[in-house]
């Protein structure tokens, strides 16, 4: 491409001018627009929501105070903050946060209602703002780090070292009560209590229990059940409690304090920055809460992932299956839970992403006692999809008639297996989605703060449920089949609702995988799709083409500008490709030792711009750039698709 003829093309609008130097990137690692000309192009080319996905313990070193996890409330996590705004994103997407294991580190494994203590500020902790807790103590109290822990998650330093700091903020939180009981946050512990009084004593009762017997709390179910017992008599058992084990107890109310506290100061520090904080309502339900809810769930089922494009064997995941017998009824346990965890995360976050939202209307399920788990996801069922199937959980649960199943669909997890349902049908299907949705208004949310994870696969019920709700599928580009005009990934297919990304935490880096396509031959192909997209002039677009495929640099820049010219209102980025990373975050469907471990360096403010310079990151103002050309030269059509 002849570049320095179009580095010599200027675009204005409104007086603010943008260089176009093509796929080149910035010059010297330097932002050449800033994060309000980046909104602006944003605006421009329609894009409303510019999303940075990072999950908590991705957040960088905290100093003396760190952990070995991100800690989102620290001056590291501020500075992100103001690393996101520069950059243009108006929105963070954080992962789940609730508490996970040592030995699985996966967010969503983690308990639903309890946050991660993990990932408390600590440094936080000696403000006022926070009793001062560990005004005064010596940083000396964590575990030593080893070399590299920087970069990388450390659960058993954090979990250690948290737990030190806590028994020492506790110290001093009786302390304070004791001399100042009138302070406000000692007075904040008590109204706590009343606003979490749903979730907050079952979780300080599990913990003091496992702290008085230990083990796992997959194994704990018959030493632990009868103090979950429903009703009155399970009520009594807790509060009973409280008299041989009320230290216990306490801590743990006290540690779901700080951890709900600091989550809200750091959504007012990122509003006051631009930025939404958006939540995760993961498809999973933890053990934990499994045992705390009795009567919630289908025992003689497990919820998994059919085999699909992306995981051809399925994925056995093992987690409990809320009874779609319940969901019909607003009062059932069932229901009720779901209405609690939606409500929760309505009120602590500017808006949800929605994990695998097939398990809200059609999930894919296998027995429970099934020997084999990774056998058995594969000959699995969708609850609520399969009259054929003489099992009478399945049978009553059945919203199709045989009539609407398609006797010509390749399997039953195929996207066509249901072909028709009708106004009623849809509206069984869509119980949950409407119930969450409803929330969603009353929250003053609209509708508008919801994101459903439909990737390779959406069942038909589930388009319809969509569709109901105006809500778009996620279109991971990465994944595109360029020689498949049909397919689901290609962004000439998008919706305006629709979410568009290079990647997520789930797949592979997209810098790993531009040295993969130079290696198997694939370049030019997918350099020659981009150009169509992003190029108007022919004689620009064949040296274009050319150029990119001979750069990897050049057409990961000219992939991030095809998602702001694909007319889908919402982009997300994974903070992992933002820089350049070539390590998987997590390797889907599997429990795997470096799953969840990736950091931002310390320093990650210069790495980034070092990365830019030398073409191993992602510019997001050259894609700007990039694609304020295209879009101001021939508009793209949004043709829609699946």
């Amino acid at each position: 491409m002849d570049r320095d003829r179009l580095a010599e093309r200027q675009l204005a609008d409104d007086g603010v001018g943008w260089r176009l130097d093509g796929l080149d990137g910035s010059e010297d690692g330097k932002f050449w627009m800033t994060g309000t000309e980046i909104q602006h192009g944003l605006a421009r080319l329609g894009v409303d929501r510019f999303v940075l996905g990072i999950h908590a313990s991705m957040f960088p070193s905290a100093g003396d105070w760190d952990t070995g996890f991100g800690a989102p409330l620290s001056p590291a996590g501020d500075r992100v903050l103001d690393f996101a705004a520069e950059l243009g994103f108006n929105a963070l997407q954080l992962g789940p946060s609730g508490i996970v294991s040592l030995v699985n580190l996966s967010p969503y494994d983690g308990t639903l209602f309890a946050r991660n203590p993990w990932i408390l500020g600590l440094e936080e902790l000696g403000t006022p703002e926070f009793g001062a807790l560990l005004e005064g103590a010596d940083p000396g109290i964590l575990p030593g780090r080893h070399p590299g822990e920087d970069h990388s998650v450390s659960p058993v330093r954090a979990a250690r070292g948290v737990e030190r700091a806590l028994e020492y903020a506790y110290r001093r939180f009786v302390e304070l009560r004791h001399v100042r009981p009138e302070d406000p946050f000692v007075a904040g512990l008590n109204v706590f209590r009343r606003q979490a009084a749903d979730w907050l004593e079952l979780n300080a009762c599990f913990e003091a229990l496992v702290s008085r017997v230990g083990g796992d709390s997959r194994h704990l179910r018959g030493a632990l059940g009868d103090w979950f017992e429903p009703g009155p008599a399970g009520a009594r058992r807790r509060h009973a409690l409280r008299s041989s084990l009320g230290v216990e107890m306490e801590f743990s109310e006290l540690t779901q304090y700080l951890a709900h506290t600091q989550h809200d100061e750091f959504r007012r520090r990122a509003r006051a920055r631009g930025l939404g904080v958006w939540g995760d309502m993961q498809v999973g339900i933890s053990h934990r809460d499994h045992l705390q809810r009795p009567g919630a769930f289908a025992e003689r089922w497990l919820l998994g992932a059919p085999p699909s494009r992306t995981n051809p064997d399925g994925q056995p995941w093992g987690y409990p299956l809320l009874d779609p017998s319940q969901w019909p009824d607003p009062e059932s346990p069932a229901r009720r839970l779901f209405a609690m965890r939606a409500r929760k995360l309505l009120a602590e976050y500017d808006g949800l992403r929605i994990d695998h939202p097939h398990g809200l209307v059609c999930p894919w399920i296998y027995p429970a006692l099934d020997p084999d788990p990774a056998a058995a996801v594969r000959r699995g069922a969708r609850a609520r999809e399969s009259p054929d199937l003489p099992d009478p959980d399945l049978q009553a649960w059945a919203i199709p008639r045989l009539s609407d199943l398609n006797p010509r669909a390749a399997n039953r997890y195929a996207d066509n297996w249901v072909v028709s349902i009708d106004d009623d049908q849809e509206t069984r299907f869509a119980a949950l989605f409407d119930a969450l949705m409803e929330l969603s208004r009353q929250d003053g949310a609209d509708g508008q703060g919801i994101a459903a994870e439909v990737l390779s696969t959406c069942p038909y019920p589930l388009e319809r449920t969509l569709r109901r709700h105006g809500l778009g599928r996620f279109r991971v580009t990465q994944k595109v089949n360029v020689d498949d005009p049909h397919d689901v990934y290609r962004t000439d297919r998008v919706e305006p609702n629709d979410w568009v990304m290079l990647g997520t935490h789930d797949t592979p880096p997209v810098f790993a995988l531009a040295d993969r396509w130079v290696a198997d031959g694939s370049m030019p192909r997918r350099a020659a799709y981009l150009a169509d997209r992003l190029i108007a002039d022919p004689l620009e677009r064949s040296q274009a083409t050319e150029y990119m495929a001979s750069s990897p640099s050049a057409l990961l820049t000219a992939m991030l500008a095809d998602l702001f010219v694909s007319g889908a209102r919402h982009v997300y980025v994974f903070v992992g490709d933002l820089f350049g990373e070539t390590t998987p975050f997590n390797r889907a469907g599997i429990v795997h030792p470096d799953n969840w471990r990736l950091r931002l360096p310390p320093d990650f403010e210069r790495a980034y711009s070092e990365r830019i310079r030398d073409g191993r990151a992602l510019d997001i103002a050259a894609a700007i750039r990039l694609a304020l050309t295209r879009r101001l030269e021939s508009p793209p059509a949004c043709r829609g698709g699946a």
